[in-house]
């Protein structure tokens, strides 16, 4: 179960790390009709984006194939201080090999990536 901050969810911060712009816009459109704030960043300016601000919770879209990319989260809980940090995953697959290494960086949900923000979580990792 993803525990967030109390905080009035119109101010609930979201980053999210695209990997792809124009399907990271779409999930963007969304989280915000349902009130989140949300700032999109790549993978390479994420650490210094958490540091500026420090997000309630982040949303993590991993290239397909890539699943070695789910490193990141333990560096942006270590530069937001936070290790409790809650992240969901969103990926192209539902392979065993994330599903471990979510469980073990504690990752809170998972998505599989597709070209729809409808998408819901397909399982928990923990």
């Amino acid at each position: 179960m993803v525990v967030l901050p109390e905080s009035d969810f119109e101010t609930l911060d979201v980053l999210y790390v695209a990997d792809n712009v124009a399907l990271a816009e779409m999930y963007r459109l969304k989280l915000e009709l349902d009130g989140y704030w949300v700032r999109v960043v790549d993978l390479d300016s994420a650490v210094a984006e958490v540091r500026a601000r420090r997000p309630d919770i982040v949303f993590l879209e991993l290239p397909a194939g890539r699943p070695d990319r789910l490193g990141i989260l333990d560096d942006l809980r270590k530069a937001a201080r936070r290790p409790d940090l809650p992240a969901i995953i969103l990926a192209a697959s539902r392979g065993q090999e994330l599903r471990n290494q979510g469980a073990i960086l504690c990752a809170s949900d998972y998505v599989v990536r597709i070209s729809s923000p409808d998408a819901q979580p397909v399982g928990r990792l923990s």
